[in-house]
């Protein structure tokens, strides 16, 4: 039976399939247990330590963790013993490890998470976490972690802590397990069982109304395009077929299809080059034999880069400009399926340059139509590419290009019709977006002159408070834009004042929208101090 058979191996790129990795000439179980590898962890595109179920690697017992430079390989004591390393992170130059072992090395207090000290494993301060870890992420010089777990030794963390370097921090409760957590457009974001949460900060968490409609694994964020990748065990995001991975732009959510038909699971999603990498393509051919492909997502289509893998793949990571994969597959195909190549359980693909494709500008904004209030339509537009060079705006009328920043404001001052474009220009790669947006009387909204807004303090260093004037409150609300025009925050709007919550903002300049049925019909900056 069939279930996916329309994948067919990139074949036009110089790409390169190898499974030699200079020092390791084995992973494997002396008894023939079952190779699996859990994750990669790139530090500094220095060392890369991998993880997952096995015993040695060559002739030296290693138990599931070893690093790796290219060239030479380091064991840790013993390794794991009865579990597996799920997440590895390197936290002010000192190594932590989290997953579902009993013990690291045999050491006291050292379930399911483990600090390598320069010489022996050792537990945290205040004992060890009563259910599973998943993942580590650094954020504002604090270590995050989350997982399955509701203690770390006698004390209370509900799935998520931080630590300092001192101590370990409560910042919050999520009552389910979650399996990811990643920094995106300078804040921390949360994957699970709910779906997306975003960190306000203190102990306080944002779960997004619209999400994927069922588990979330991994997040990866492409920071040079401002996009956060979301896999996991779903179907479908904001109404649209989008299986197994879907990509919020801080503004909307894109689905991405239903071309790869498996689950992303933890670890398995990676960006090599500006294109979103992934497991998945998973069929069986006449022969009922598993297989499984990396598929490519190149911002506007899916591809399969191939690999025949003969099973599941559990890690992707970055490495020396080389995507190394690992997994449960004991066989490969880099290019004919019935070619198979044995393996160590993990193969490394390389990829050439693809030039400028890696630089994918778009123009957001939060509505297509603005309206002339007194003569004028004030609009805030905001490329995506934070880190380019330069950019050159374009605002479809007389006036010519502006050579501005990122985000810029335009006044409008006629109605019509106008194209607006932005050439970002990095290194020798310039590109060019474009959006049309419209401009319209605000005559067309009914009662448009009753429309009152104020917001006070501002400059705040505290709360805001909005003051409206409305004939009614009915389908109305705020949108918050954050820094780079990123969505801060939704906040319905039922009476004459609202307060607008500060908690986890940065200093800086932010953007009120006041949305009616719908429509954007007053906006005014806000100062944080």
């Amino acid at each position: 039976m069939i279930l996916q058979a329309f994948l067919i191996p990139a074949m036009s790129f110089s790409q390169v399939w190898d499974d030699n990795f200079v020092g390791i000439d084995s992973l494997y179980h002396p008894l023939g247990g079952v190779i699996n590898l859990n994750d990669f962890y790139n530090y500094n595109d220095s060392v890369l330590y991998i993880s997952g179920s096995f015993s040695n690697v060559n002739n030296i017992e290693a138990n599931g963790i070893i690093s790796w430079n290219t060239d030479t390989i380091q064991t840790y004591q013993l390794g794991m013993e009865w579990g597996v390393i799920n997440a590895v992170h390197i936290y002010r130059d000192t190594l932590y490890i989290g997953g579902s072992f009993q013990n690291a090395s045999g050491e006291p207090n050292t379930a399911r998470l483990a600090i390598w000290n320069g010489e022996a494993w050792q537990g945290t301060s205040l004992g060890q976490p009563g259910g599973y870890v998943w993942d580590f992420t650094q954020f504002h010089d604090t270590l995050y972690m989350c997982g399955n777990f509701s203690t770390i030794g006698s004390n209370a963390f509900d799935k998520i802590a931080a630590y300092n370097g001192e101590d370990w921090i409560n910042v919050g409760s999520f009552g389910m397990w979650a399996s990811a957590l990643e920094v995106f457009n300078g804040e921390l974001y949360a994957g699970g069982y709910w779906g997306i949460r975003k960190y306000l900060g203190g102990t306080q968490w944002e779960t997004f109304p619209v999400k994927p409609n069922d588990f979330v694994f991994e997040l990866k964020a492409d920071a040079i395009n401002t996009f956060l990748y979301v896999g996991g065990q779903f179907t479908a995001v904001a109404g649209e077929p989008s299986v197994g991975s879907a990509m919020w732009d801080g503004f909307n959510w894109h689905p991405l299809g239903n071309y790869c038909s498996g689950t992303v699971w933890q670890q398995s999603m990676e960006i090599y080059r500006g294109d979103l990498y992934t497991a998945g393509g998973i069929y069986y051919t006449d022969d009922e034999e598993y297989r499984t492909f990396i598929t490519r997502w190149n911002g506007e289509s899916w591809d399969s880069i191939g690999g025949g893998f003969s099973d599941n793949i559990s890690a992707i990571e970055l490495f020396r400009d080389t995507l190394y994969m690992g997994g449960g597959f004991q066989t490969w195909s880099p290019v004919n399926p019935e070619v198979k190549q044995r393996n160590k359980g993990m193969v490394k693909l390389y990829m050439p340059d693809n030039g400028c494709d890696y630089l994918k500008p778009r123009i957001n904004a939060y509505t297509d139509t603005f309206y002339l209030n007194n003569g004028e339509a004030v609009v805030n537009l905001y490329n995506n590419n934070p880190y380019v060079d330069s950019w050159e705006w374009d605002f479809g009328t007389s006036t010519g290009s502006v050579t501005s920043s990122q985000a810029v404001e335009h006044t409008y001052t006629e109605v019509g019709e106008y194209n607006v474009q932005v050439t970002v220009t990095d290194g020798e790669c310039v590109k060019t977006a474009s959006k049309t947006i419209y401009i319209e009387l605000g005559t067309a909204l009914q009662e448009f002159e009753q429309i009152e807004m104020q917001v006070f303090p501002n400059p705040s260093s505290n709360d805001f408070t909005l003051k409206t004037s409305l004939p009614n409150y009915n389908n109305t609300e705020i949108k918050i834009a954050g820094l780079n025009g990123h969505l801060k925050d939704i906040i319905p709007v039922t009476g004459e004042t609202t307060v607008i919550p500060t908690k986890g903002w940065s200093a800086g300049v932010y953007v009120c929208n006041l949305f009616i049925d719908g429509k954007l019909v007053k906006t005014e900056k806000l100062v944080f101090e």
